[in-house]
């Protein structure tokens, strides 16, 4: 594992470019490098433990990925700043928009704010996740080569155990698809995803047009469902969490984790 050292003031020691937190989903064999935890903190046991290894490994200076660019929405809100924030500690540069929008609303902010910030991004990739909830595992250069051996997908999202909003709608025609038969991350999640920056203007610019379901008004989650039979299988989800692991309503330790330590 190399190493480098960390020149910032106070700090001036070697730390591994290569540290990373090796999170195992037992039930794939796959290592998740985006852990999203959303929904009440009761329903997500495994995730103070993710997160405190997470903020255990030493700073680290991997820089920006080629080829990639991280993007999260925070308003300034003093809840947001996690994922930024696992990004950092990596050495990761991580594009934060939306500042200042008070008050957020999730169904009339976030598509609007990815929309505008996927025009300025000039990676062929960009990585989403909520600043709020999700964190960075370690280099993201593999989520690159993964969607690249997916034939014919440009945007990827993470699997969810639940349907929401729980419209049948969306429960049949995510089921009706074939992975939903091997997992049960099954269901979209849109609080992190990776695609091919063109397709994702394509689809965000879909996306700002089109109400939120009446169900759950102040979400973008419904907007994303719809136009998710429209779009498939350019988008598709990520039923092995080979990328993307959400962890909300995942009640079962299904789960190993071990902090590899920096040299």
């Amino acid at each position: 594992m190399n190493a480098v050292t960390d020149t910032r003031p106070g700090v001036g020691r070697r730390v591994a470019t290569g540290a990373t937190v090796p999170l195992v989903n037992r039930s794939f064999g796959t290592h998740p490098l985006i852990v999203h935890a959303h929904g009440p903190l009761h329903n997500k046991p495994a995730w103070p433990r993710i997160k405190e290894a997470v903020f255990a490994l030493p700073p680290q200076m991997l820089g920006p990925v080629q080829g990639l660019t991280l993007l999260t929405c925070n308003n300034g809100h003093e809840n947001m700043g996690l994922f930024e924030r696992s990004a950092a500690n990596l050495g990761i540069p991580c594009m934060v928009r939306g500042q200042g929008i008070v008050p957020w609303v999730n169904s009339r902010h976030k598509p609007r704010v990815i929309y505008e910030a996927l025009h300025e991004i000039d990676t062929e990739y960009v990585l989403y996740a909520d600043s709020r909830d999700a964190v960075l595992l370690g280099n993201p250069q593999p989520a690159i080569e993964r969607l690249e051996s997916m034939a014919g997908c440009e945007l990827l999202f993470g699997g969810d155990r639940i349907n929401w909003p729980a419209l049948d709608r969306f429960r049949r025609f995510e089921l009706s698809l074939p992975g939903a038969r091997e997992s049960q991350f099954r269901f979209l999640n849109g609080g992190a995803w990776i695609g091919n920056t063109a397709f994702c203007r394509e689809f965000f610019g879909a996306a700002i047009h089109l109400e939120p379901v009446p169900e759950a008004p102040d979400s973008e989650q419904g907007i994303l469902k719809s136009l998710f039979p429209q779009y498939y299988p350019r988008i598709r989800l990520d039923y092995r969490c080979e990328i993307l692991q959400n962890i909300g309503f995942v009640f079962i330790d299904i789960f190993d984790l071990n902090t590899c330590k920096a040299i």
